[in-house]
C-alpha cells in the first residue's frame, strides 16, 4: 500500500481524479481496512476480505458508462483513498438512482476531509446522471461512518438485522 507518512495532507493538497487500471491494486489493498471497520464478530476477517474482493470485482466489472471511480491522491502522488459508485435502481420507486458501493481511505488519510471530497465527486457524478437519489450501505457497527454520512445529509431508510445461530445438537 502507498505510504503517505511525511506527506502534507489536507483538503487543499489533495487531488481527486478518475481511477485507472493502474489503481486497481491500491483499491484491493484497502479491503482489509473495510473488513476491520465492519466489526462483525460472527464473521472471520478473511471472510470479510474475500467478500470485499468479490464485491469489488463485480462492481469494477460494470460498464464504465454506468460507474464512476475516483482516487484521492496527495501532492506527492501518494494514493489516499477511493470511492466507487454505479447506476442502480431504487427499491421503492424503481427509478434509476446512484449507489456508492465502496468508500475507503488509508488509515493516515482519515479525518482530513478527503472522504468529503470523494463523496462530493460522486454526488456531482450522480447529478450529471440526473439521479434524484444516491444511496449506500454501511456496516451497522461502523458508528464513525454512520456519523460521517449523517453529517453529509444521508438518512437511514432500512436496517438489516442478523442473528448468528448456534447449531442444535442432534441425538
Amino acid at each position: 500500500m502507498s505510504d503517505i507518512r511525511g506527506s502534507a495532507i489536507d483538503g487543499a493538497d489533495v487531488r481527486i481524479r478518475a481511477a485507472g487500471d493502474e489503481d486497481l491494486n491500491f483499491m484491493f489493498e484497502l479491503a482489509p481496512r473495510l473488513a476491520e471497520v465492519a466489526d462483525l464478530s460472527w464473521h472471520q476477517a478473511q471472510d470479510l476480505i474475500a467478500f470485499q474482493h468479490r464485491y469489488m470485482r463485480a462492481a469494477f466489472a460494470r460498464p464504465k458508462s454506468e460507474t464512476v471511480t475516483l482516487i484521492a491522491e496527495a501532492a506527492d502522488g501518494a494514493k489516499l483513498g477511493y470511492v466507487h459508485a454505479e447506476a442502480s435502481t431504487d427499491s421503492v420507486t424503481l427509478e434509476p438512482c446512484g449507489y456508492v458501493t465502496v468508500l475507503a481511505l488509508t488509515r493516515e488519510a482519515e479525518g482530513r476531509g478527503i472522504a468529503d471530497r470523494l463523496m462530493t465527486g460522486v454526488e456531482d457524478w450522480a447529478r450529471e446522471m440526473r439521479f434524484r437519489l444516491l444511496g449506500l450501505d454501511v456496516f451497522a457497527n461502523n458508528q464513525r461512518a454512520r456519523a460521517f454520512y449523517r453529517r453529509l445529509g444521508y438518512q437511514e431508510d432500512s436496517l438489516r438485522l442478523i442473528k448468528p445461530l448456534a447449531q442444535r445438537e442432534t441425538s
